[in-house]
């Protein structure tokens, strides 16, 4: 029955994962814009990457929150509150009388996302089945994309913001958090641990500010420079916001305890190659393929983990970007994305995290923008595609956020090193202490 009970959990934190990163993503195209007034263009544009972060830290809180307490219920309860009202944004989003209201409906769609996304993590992260599931979920998704090109939307509605995830995806993972709640209920508390490891840890909060906060600022500062003289390189500004990128993932990984600071490095390097290589339309059935090639990494990766190689896979793809042509066929896009999702899984692997908060930073920080979406595009819809251009700076960018991760990568490991633990502790007992 346990067994039963392990493989419900990881099918319903594999779904709830999908569900909240997919609606991380702004998932329309923009050309229904174009009757729209520049405020509102203007408006929906700057929400993809804001509420992004805003779902960051939220998920990243709700983590902290729910570990500190103990109690496997309120994780799986607060899971559940924020699918069951990100089901109830969807629904009362088809009935608003304007389209004005969108922008704001995707705000609160990317915290209650935040919500689920934090609260998932602290249930699962510290069981290998159901954290194996939560991991192949938003990782798997963050491959794919936001599903808009798989289930057709139009992009001539503007309500096609509320169709990603789709309510169908979203009722489903609403019915397995309901199961896996009442399936949770009655499990036993942790033992009481003593009064000073029950207070707040911060750090963690802290961390998923400066990370996403700071990308943010980054990403738009440069996104302005290219609007006000666009005619002009922008190389010293794209090597400031380079290495803003790299001091915002160091703080962040400073301040998580022991080496969970990994997984915040692979993650924006990973971000800003994939950004690179661009977003590829592909067809239906490749959502499975890549979900699978993202479990294989995975596997691979707790089997055989290596950060080093993992940065090594990281390089390899920002040269394939660096490299890759836009005009390239099919089939090198496909074998881009499958080395992009075994890649994503074998990072997801390797930086297993020992303190919950951490994973969720990791994984949440799949989310974020990154400064090649600042990067001037020949095109206006989403996904932006650029040329040849755009593809080679695009490319030399992402393979210098990668250089900078590595090292960063090295200098984490030179200043903390593996610690052994300790007899009679728990491992969360341990975390909370160096923080």
């Amino acid at each position: 029955m346990r067994k039963i009970g392990d493989a419900i959990d990881t099918i319903t934190a594999f779904f709830g994962a999908a569900v909240a990163g997919v609606a991380l993503f702004l998932p329309i195209t923009f050309s229904w814009s174009a009757d729209s007034s520049p405020y509102r263009l203007a408006s929906l544009n700057n929400s993809v990457p804001r509420s992004a972060a805003i779902g960051v830290i939220v998920a990243v809180a709700v983590a902290v929150l729910v570990i500190t307490f103990r109690k496997p219920l309120l994780a799986w309860a607060s899971a559940l509150f924020g699918a069951v009202a990100m089901d109830v944004n969807h629904f009362a989003g088809r009935h608003v009388s304007s389209a004005d209201l969108l922008t704001t409906q995707n705000y609160l769609d990317s915290i209650l996302a935040g919500v689920l996304l934090g609260a998932l993590g602290a249930a699962v992260l510290r069981r290998p089945g159901p954290a194996a599931g939560y991991a192949i979920g938003a990782a798997g998704f963050f491959v794919f994309g936001d599903l808009a090109q798989a289930l057709e939307i139009a992009d001539d509605n503007p309500y096609s913001v509320l169709e990603t995830p789709p309510r169908w995806l979203v009722s489903v993972a609403v019915a397995l958090l309901v199961i896996s709640t009442l399936r949770n209920r009655s499990r036993p508390k942790e033992s009481k641990p003593p009064r000073i490891a029950v207070e707040l840890p911060v750090t963690p909060i802290l961390a998923a500010m400066v990370l996403a906060l700071v990308i943010l600022a980054i990403t738009e500062w440069l996104a302005r420079q290219y609007q006000h003289a666009p005619g002009v390189s922008h190389a010293v500004e794209i090597g400031m916001a380079v290495a803003a990128t790299v001091i915002a993932a160091t703080a962040a990984a400073m301040l998580l305890p022991g080496r969970d600071g990994t997984g915040v490095y692979l993650a924006v390097s990973l971000v800003a190659t994939a950004d690179a290589m661009g977003g590829d339309p592909r067809p239906g059935w490749s959502v499975a393929a890549l979900i699978a090639a993202t479990a294989v990494g995975l596997l691979i990766g707790m089997r055989l983990p290596s950060t080093f190689i993992a940065i090594v896979l990281i390089v390899g793809l920002a040269v394939f970007a660096l490299v890759k042509s836009p005009h390239d066929h099919r089939f090198v896009a496909a074998v881009g994305s499958t080395a992009l999702a075994l890649t994503a899984g074998y990072c997801c692997g390797t930086a297993w995290p020992r303190y919950a908060p951490s994973g969720v930073l990791a994984i949440s920080a799949l989310y974020l923008p990154s400064i090649i979406t600042a990067l001037p595009h020949d095109s206006a819809e989403w996904p932006l595609n650029g040329g040849a251009d755009h593809q080679e700076l695009a490319g030399r960018t992402a393979l210098a956020i990668a250089c900078g991760s590595a090292l960063g990568l090295a200098v984490l490991r030179r200043f903390r090193p593996r610690s052994r633990r300790k007899p009679g502790r728990s491992v969360d007992d341990e975390t909370l202490a160096d923080i």
